[in-house]
């Protein structure tokens, strides 16, 4: 598509304040919570990803901005009926075709909605590379159309572009290789995290290239071969030039150890003789001779490295003499799936109210969240367990489940269940708390201990002084919050969501169940015990006696009011549970009727998730 915007005087498009508002009205006036992409159809029509409003917005000719997809709730939900009642998640590109079709990149798919207003799934997160689309990109960034329909999407964590056809077939058309080279093949090309694509009036392909601080472009020849080739040139990024000899005539090579751990490939490199030696100390492959000047030699190995993703790695190292390139190496890794645990590179470790490793998007993306000691967590991976999930029986919590365990920082934690991509665990009220008393977050370390004595390669993740989530009736983080009527079991949701539920109304008091919420005095029970409720029922030794308070007392929003702090009642570790904490807190009278006012809990400035709900009336 051209935009009409060229076309248009320069001048103010959108005021816009963070929230969301305006929609039938005047799109100048309208709010946005960080819009991150645009496009524009044929007829002038400008479309926005507004992301944290979980929404694709519309502004008309004639300036009036409407919802065309997701009801601000976010989550998955919608397919086959009308977008605008659809949930979408962290919507950061769009895309529009000739024929008014919109297509919405997501945190894990790809979605498109018809000239009918009907959503559908066009492309869900996988790994493969090549197939049906259903089973293509990861974490897909940007997304961009062309005259003939197909699909380019941004495949940011696999540092590849895909192009998905109209019959649904996916393949890779740039990124894989290793070489930021002027002509070669694009699949040839090394991509770093792309995060944008865009096609010109001619077909030519342009890239963010992000984490490679570029814009490139990929020019596909008329020709049926040869395949389309990238720009421009530099250095492969694991070449490696040694120092000058003294003698500037002499020869040179290098003693070269590869090691491949942590997600890199890094070499080290000594003066040697006239010979050259590459070894993996891991164990695999090893290559030693002698290189003539100007040689190219190849290295292929297969290894298990903990911290690379499984598949090929490419890398490239050059001997250069007095300054000549007299030598190449290829070094080529083939890494196999994992056969014992294997903790999510990122997202393993995440807090279990929110179900998210991200927050809200930063200056450089979507912020990293940290999890806080004694809350509960979920840890993700793979082959945790060889059989179905099991669950603890009792108090204290066991530290063993079908001999699995999990280690935070070397020490084995309680264990809610184990099964075999999923852990629910408590972190160490200790975890981290040196650093963290002074206010600041620490690194911890995980490691998943399999049964047979396999274990996990460490990963590592924040431990903050608070990390505060609401739970939610489905257990994903969104929608209908766990916030009951006190004394009872009845939600505050909509009429007829669950048995006795009703909206919640001023003077109502409510019970909000959530975690992360930060020390507690007294000091709180040992790792895996329960804590009591005031009545005396507490455990034998007496350590979980009576009700424990949360040292700083949490902000709660309902929707864009506030409470004040005379209404919330009572802030501390729920009794009876473990991990969790309970927000007791009375409904205030001046939050408009909603059948999903957002509740948010805020300590020490850190918020709860945006997305988990309450109605009121």
């Amino acid at each position: 598509f051209r935009t009409p915007l060229l076309s248009q005087p320069a001048g103010l498009l959108f005021r816009g304040s963070l929230g969301f508002s305006g929609d039938g009205g005047a799109a100048v006036e309208a709010q946005f919570a960080y819009p991150s992409s645009v496009a524009v159809d044929r007829a002038g029509n400008i479309y926005i990803a507004d992301q944290n409003n979980a929404r694709i917005r519309r502004v008309d000719t004639a300036g009036v901005i409407t919802t065309v997809a997701g009801g601000g709730v976010e989550g998955f939900s919608g397919d086959g009926g009308a977008a605008v009642e659809a949930q979408l998640v962290n919507p950061e590109g769009v895309a529009v075709d000739g024929a008014g079709n919109i297509y919405i990149e997501g945190y894990d798919r790809i979605r498109k909605v018809d000239a009918a207003g009907r959503i559908s799934t066009v492309v869900e997160l996988g790994r493969g590379y090549g197939g049906p689309a259903v089973i293509g990109a990861e974490r897909p960034g940007g997304v961009a159309l062309d005259g003939a329909g197909n699909i380019y999407i941004a495949d940011q964590w696999n540092n590849r572009i895909r192009k998905v056809n109209a019959a649904g077939v996916i393949t890779t058309v740039a990124g894989g290789g290793s070489s930021l080279g002027d002509g070669v093949p694009a699949v040839e090309a090394r991509l770093n995290h792309p995060t944008g694509v865009a096609l010109d009036g001619s077909g030519n392909l342009y890239i963010a290239d992000t984490q490679n601080d570029r814009v490139r472009k990929v020019t596909f020849s008329p020709l049926a071969s040869p395949e389309p080739t990238v720009e421009p040139v530099e250095a492969s990024e694991l070449s490696f030039e040694p120092a000058p000899a003294a003698d500037p005539s002499a020869p040179m090579s290098q003693t070269l150890t590869l090691h491949a751990e942590g997600g890199a490939v890094d070499f080290q490199a000594l003066p040697s003789a006239r010979w050259i030696e590459v070894s993996l100390p891991s164990g695999g492959a090893s290559w030693r001779g002698r290189l003539a000047d100007g040689e190219t030699i190849t290295l292929r190995v297969t290894v298990n490295p903990a911290g690379l993703r499984p598949g090929t790695h490419r890398g490239r190292l050059y001997i250069r003499s007095g300054g000549r390139l007299t030598a190449r190496v290829n070094i080529v890794l083939e890494v196999p799936p994992p056969t014992g645990p294997d903790v999510s590179e990122s997202g393993g470790v995440l807090n279990a109210a929110r179900m998210s490793a991200y927050g809200e998007r930063g200056l450089f993306g979507p912020q990293l969240l940290p999890v806080s000691p004694g809350s509960l967590v979920v840890v993700q991976g793979v082959n945790f367990l060889s059989g179905e999930r099991m669950a603890a029986e009792g108090f204290p919590l066991p530290t063993s489940l079908g001999g699995t365990r999990v280690l935070f920082d070397g020490e084995a934690v309680p264990l809610f269940s184990v099964g075999p991509r999923r852990i629910e665990a408590q972190l160490p009220w200790a975890l981290g708390m040196e650093r963290l008393a002074a206010g600041g977050l620490s690194l911890a370390e995980v490691v998943v201990e399999a049964a047979d004595g396999e274990s996990s390669y460490p990963r590592r993740f924040w431990v903050g002084p608070s990390a505060p989530g609401v739970f939610t009736a489905e257990g994903a983080g969104q929608g209908q919050a766990l916030a009951l009527f006190a004394g009872t079991t009845a939600l505050a949701a909509p009429s007829g969501f669950a048995e006795g539920s009703r909206p919640a109304r001023a003077g109502d008091v409510l019970e909000i169940y959530a975690t992360g919420l930060g020390a507690v005095e007294p000091a709180p029970p040992a790792d895996g015990m329960n804590s009591c409720p005031p009545d005396g029922v507490c455990l034998a030794d007496g350590s979980n006696a009576g009700l424990r308070r949360t040292t700083a007392q949490p902000q709660v929003w309902i929707g864009a009011y506030p409470l004040a702090p005379e209404n919330i009642l009572f802030s501390g570790l729920a009794p009876s549970m473990v991990g969790m904490y309970l927000v007791v807190a009375e409904a205030p009278g001046n939050v408009p009727p909603s059948a999903a006012a957002e509740l948010r809990l805020i300590v020490a400035g850190r918020s709860s998730q945006y997305g988990a709900t309450i109605a009121v009336e």
